[in-house]
């Protein structure tokens, strides 16, 4: 149970922040989107099932790509990885702030933002000294709430007099490809169909973890497939619950009210919950909303700072990064984290759009960590076709094939969204991806440097599999 929460809990987002924006893409059919989205998504976790195996008591994004070519090329896929991790995390921080100030209708400037976002940095390294047994039980309990209000809120729409299938249509508001005029964004469902796979990054920190409790191999590739499942099916209800609720004013359709907060800043589930149904249903939707920002920042902080302690073990970092406090939890990788989501908060908050920024280079970073596994995937079949494989894919290659190439396109259109946004005078992106892999670029010259000079610091078990 603690491993499908720390996947599916790591999926799922502020639903509270996020779903004007999700159906402010395309409208009703959003949830087709997210459909497509779980499709895509399923021969990579199936990928992630036959490697996981493969690599008994040891794995992850890092472990994969290593082994199939090399450790350079390990380092430069975990660190994109890691870079969708450090902004999930770091949306999360801001998010706070941003709930704050719609609860207690404040307008907060940027230093009080970015005080409390810092006040959530130290709170997650805090946390992630302890025993991991005591993260992930408080993360299953703050999963239970979330999900309780979450389906309550979404059967008291639905049973709502103000509440009609009627709203939904035209279910493509945007068609293919377009520009939401309202809310001032690229919009359109090929679109969202690229952006929204972004909800269901967080699947493949079960494997990452399972190694970790020795969990039955076999048993991986169901609770991954179960987490994207799940996350399908909770958020596509919650964005068919708003679509179908009447807008508030009679000039506007529920698509474009809806288009409106976005632009705002308004927030759809308790808008309409303080208007249809009441204040409490409010508050609860409120109250789920920070449980589930805990239970993502949790998830993706441990999955960083365990990924950057395996790596200071297996020589792509440092031998300092490989340290563990005395409960066997990372202490250099934790501290680690907590720089580097400052450094980059402090590039979001400096420009206007920094949720599309986030979720654009989430997006970035989790096609290309995709294709990275997925390659990775079909070179390990072909170089070890004997290899004790206790769970096998599914179409075998044929898979790996169109995992390959759904991160392919997730990638290119996250790539082009970032092109797109400097060629309109937009940087913050560019910016934060620059500042990032900088900061990567030298601490990878630095490991260089200090191996030359203490060889016997990066000689690791170059074996494969155990």
């Amino acid at each position: 149970m603690k491993l499908f929460i720390i996947g599916a809990a790591s999926i799922l987002g502020p639903w509270l922040a996020l779903t004007q924006q999700w159906i402010g893409y395309t409208g009703a059919s959003v949830v087709f989107a997210f459909m497509i989205c779980g499709v895509m998504c399923i021969p990579i976790a199936l990928c992630y099932g036959e490697l996981s195996g493969m690599f008994k008591n040891k794995g992850g994004t890092y472990e994969y790509v290593r082994a199939a070519f090399g450790r350079g090329a390990g380092y430069w896929v975990s660190w994109t990885t890691m870079f969708s991790y450090i902004l999930v995390t770091l949306f999360q921080v801001i998010c706070v702030s941003t709930v704050i100030q719609y609860v207690f209708d404040l307008d907060m400037p940027v230093t009080i933002m970015l005080a409390v976002a810092i006040v959530m940095m130290v709170m997650m390294a805090v946390l992630n000294t302890r025993d991991m047994s005591f993260t992930t039980s408080l993360q299953m309990v703050l999963f239970f709430v979330l999900l309780s209000v979450g389906l309550l809120y979404v059967i008291m729409f639905f049973v709502n007099g103000d509440f009609s299938v009627e709203n939904w249509k035209p279910l493509f508001q945007q068609g293919m490809f377009g520009h939401n005029e309202i809310a001032g964004m690229d919009s359109g469902f090929i679109l969202a169909v690229a952006a929204l796979v972004t909800m269901f990054y967080g699947f493949e920190l079960i494997p990452q973890f399972a190694s970790e409790a020795n969990y039955p191999r076999k048993k991986v590739p169901k609770l991954m497939l179960g987490a994207i499942l799940f996350v399908v099916i909770f958020d596509s209800l919650l964005c068919l619950a708003e679509c179908g609720m009447n807008s508030p004013d009679p000039n506007m359709s529920n698509f474009e009210y809806i288009s409106s907060l976005s632009e705002i800043g308004g927030m759809v589930s308790t808008t309409f919950a303080d208007l249809y149904v009441g204040k409490w249903l409010q508050l609860a939707i409120v109250f789920a909303n920070f449980c589930c920002m805990a239970c993502c920042m949790i998830g993706f902080w441990m999955g960083s700072a365990h990924t950057i302690r395996d790596m200071g073990k297996t020589g792509a970092l440092p031998v300092f990064f490989g340290k563990e406090n005395n409960r066997g939890m990372p202490s250099t990788g934790n501290y680690f984290m907590l720089f580097i989501v400052f450094i980059l908060t402090l590039i979001a908050l400096s420009g206007d759009a920094w949720i599309n920024a986030c979720f654009s280079l989430i997006a970035l970073g989790v096609g290309f960590t995709y294709l990275g596994v997925s390659l990775a995937f079909l070179k390990l079949r072909k170089a070890y076709p004997d290899a004790d494989r206790p769970w096998k894919t599914p179409g075998g290659k044929v898979t790996g094939y169109m995992a390959a190439a759904a991160g392919m396109f997730m990638a290119a259109m996250m790539i082009w969204t970032i092109i797109s946004a400097a060629m309109n005078g937009d940087y913050t992106m560019l910016f934060m991806v620059s500042a990032f892999f900088g900061v990567i670029a030298l601490i990878w010259f630095l490991a260089k440097q200090d191996e030359k000079k203490h060889p016997e610091r990066y000689i690791v078990d170059d074996s494969i599999f155990e």
